[in-house]
């Protein structure tokens, strides 16, 4: 009976993740410039690392660890808050609809794991991707040039 609500509703979910997606690579070039930024600032320590001995793969994790616990701080403080902003909907239906235009008065709230999960788990991975060109370029480093420049 109520078809054409439901595909409407399911295409809304659909677009709600592909804003869901672009927040978040928002948020992973922020979280790319800050790595630069600190690479750019940490040249000179990174150069007596290289400098005693520390691989450019040990440099290129610590950049990477540092990116995913910035993004793994975000996605779960956004996943916290989101969780409860849907606890408060489903129990105070704040939010009214139209009754002429829609069959129903409030807006419905129904939380999904596998929903939240693909969230989470999108923004995880593109937190990961935007901490790659930073951590590359920290490990590519010369130290013989950053400390006779830095």
């Amino acid at each position: 009976m109520n078809h054409n609500l439901f595909s409407a509703l399911k295409l809304e979910k659909t677009v709600m993740f592909i804003i869901l997606a672009l927040i978040v690579l928002v948020a992973a070039f922020n979280i790319a410039s800050t790595l630069i930024m600190m690479v750019m600032g940490k040249t000179k320590d990174i150069a007596i690392l290289k400098a005693m001995g520390a691989m450019d793969s040990s440099i290129r994790k610590i950049f990477i660890y540092k990116g995913m616990i910035i993004g793994a701080v975000g996605t779960s403080l956004g996943v916290c808050l989101g969780f409860i902003l849907c606890k408060l909907l489903e129990k105070y239906k704040f939010i009214q609809l139209p009754g002429d235009v829609y069959y129903i008065s409030t807006l419905p709230v129904r939380l999904e794991a596998l929903d939240v999960f693909m969230i989470a788990s999108a923004a995880m991975v593109i937190c990961f991707l935007a901490t790659l060109y930073p951590a590359s370029q920290a490990s590519k480093l010369n130290p013989i040039e950053a400390i006779r420049y830095g």
